[in-house]
């Protein structure tokens, strides 16, 4: 069975078809959906208890702590990130188990952007390669739930770059497998501001990790980068 674990702050606006997409295409597959709150202030919580999936809440607003909380409760062998602002492909079902049965045991998707300026046209071709700075919580995680658990999970230190932290230790024990298919990403921080600005936020926030600076500090300049 594959679990799907989603973490949320204040996403009333994309939550709702998130799960309806969701919930559309897994049918009576074997599959569970777990939420996993940070301390919404609107109605995200309320919109997702109209809906048959699993609901939990955390004490802060940490999405490795949030995901780290949905893997505890997960009942599936497989676990599948994915955030609330991004659509996974209609196939993605067929998609990771296909990739599991040839014995990959962890993978991501390409992604492309839902409008926005064209040149995020350049960042969706780019996620077709595996380098680290390619790869993003956008493109959505599946993972064997038993690799996730040896190599502990979500690191809660990073309030930030949980993702590539995790990822780093992750191909210590196993191959990353890019899917062709594609994820569905909302482009609002680059609605928001300018395409350049949100690309040298990255950038910035990239090097950051690279030298080892303390997470907290990477996301206090992020934020102050950028309008979120």
């Amino acid at each position: 069975m594959i679990s799907i674990i989603i973490p949320t702050l204040d996403e009333e606006v994309y939550i709702a078809r998130l799960l309806d997409h969701l919930l559309y295409n897994i049918r009576d597959r074997s599959a569970e959906i777990i939420l996993v709150d940070g301390g919404s202030r609107d109605h995200t919580l309320e919109i997702a208890q109209s809906y048959p999936i699993r609901i939990f809440e955390t004490s802060v607003a940490s999405r490795a702590m949030q995901m780290n909380t949905g893997a505890q409760e997960a009942q599936g062998n497989i676990l599948y990130f994915v955030h609330a602002d991004v659509l996974p492909p209609a196939s993605f079902l067929d998609d990771i188990h296909k990739h599991f049965s040839k014995g990959c045991r962890a993978g991501m998707f390409r992604q492309k952007f839902e409008g926005g300026p064209w040149l995020l046209q350049i960042n969706s071709f780019l996620t077709r390669f595996d380098w680290e700075w390619t790869r993003g919580g956008d493109q959505t995680l599946f993972v064997d739930n038993n690799l996730f658990q040896s190599l502990g999970g979500y690191d809660e230190h990073f309030v930030v770059m949980e993702e590539y932290e995790f990822l780093r230790r992750l191909r210590k024990k196993a191959d990353l497998c890019i899917v062709r298919s594609f994820t569905l990403v909302s482009s609002r921080k680059y609605i928001k501001n300018s395409y350049f600005k949100v690309v040298y936020a990255y950038f910035i926030a990239h090097k950051m990790f690279r030298e080892g600076k303390d997470p907290a500090q990477i996301k206090e300049v992020y934020q102050s980068m950028l309008e979120v």
